[in-house]
C-alpha cells in the first residue's frame, strides 16, 4: 500500500472521529441525563383565597429506564385576600416518567405513586377557622396531583456533566427555569 494511501485512510479515519466527537459533545443524550441532582426552586401565583409563594428543596433521580424520583420539602405560605396568612411545610414524593428528544425533555409523575403529605401547619395569623386552613392546604395536595400525570414538555436549556437546566413557558408568556446539580459524590 503506498504512502499517500495511508495518509489519505489516515485523514478520512481523523476526520470521522472528528465527526464523531463533535455530534457526542453537541447532542444531548438521555445517557448524559441519568444521575442524581440536588435543586431548588420557587413559584408564586394567585387563587380565589390570595397569593401563594412556594419554595421546594429537592432531588431528582433520573435513571436509564426512563423513571424519576422527584423528593422535595415544599413550603407554601398562602397570604389570604382578607390579611390572614397560613402557611404549610409537605413532604412531596413524585416517581416520575421522563424522556429526551433533542432538546425536548419530556416529563410526567406517575399519579398512583405520587404522595404529598402535610408535615407542618401554621395558621398563623388567619382569620380562617382551623377547618377552613386545613381545607385550604388539602386544596393545594389535590390540585397538585390533578396534573401531576400530564406530560410536559420542557425545554432542555443547558446539559452538562455538573448541571442540568430545563425551562418552561406558560400560556400566559412567562418563562420559569428549573436548575439542577448533579451530585457525583452520592453512591446509588
Amino acid at each position: 500500500m503506498g504512502s499517500s494511501c495511508k495518509i489519505t485512510r489516515f485523514l478520512a479515519f481523523s476526520l470521522l472521529l472528528l465527526a464523531m466527537v463533535s455530534c457526542r459533545t453537541t447532542l444531548n443524550t438521555p445517557e448524559q441525563v441519568w444521575g442524581y441532582y440536588t435543586y431548588e426552586h420557587g413559584w408564586s401565583y394567585d387563587t380565589k383565597e390570595g397569593h401563594i409563594t412556594a419554595s421546594e428543596t429537592g432531588t431528582m433521580d433520573f435513571y436509564p429506564d426512563g423513571t424519576a424520583l422527584d423528593s422535595a420539602r415544599q413550603e407554601y405560605v398562602i397570604v389570604l385576600n382578607n390579611g390572614g396568612k397560613v402557611t404549610c411545610v409537605y413532604n412531596y414524593i413524585s416517581p416520575s416518567r421522563w424522556r429526551l428528544d433533542g432538546e425536548d425533555f419530556y416529563f410526567a409523575g406517575i399519579e398512583e405513586s405520587f404522595r404529598m403529605e402535610v408535615v407542618e401547619m401554621d395558621p398563623g395569623v388567619c382569620s380562617l377557622e382551623p377547618d377552613r386552613a386545613e381545607e385550604l392546604v388539602n386544596t393545594i395536595i389535590q390540585n397538585v396531583r390533578s396534573g401531576i400525570s400530564r406530560e410536559v414538555k420542557f425545554h432542555l436549556a443547558k446539559l452538562t456533566k455538573r448541571k442540568l437546566v430545563w425551562s418552561y413557558t406558560y400560556l400566559d408568556g412567562h418563562t420559569d427555569t428549573w436548575e439542577f446539580y448533579r451530585n457525583e459524590f452520592c453512591i446509588r
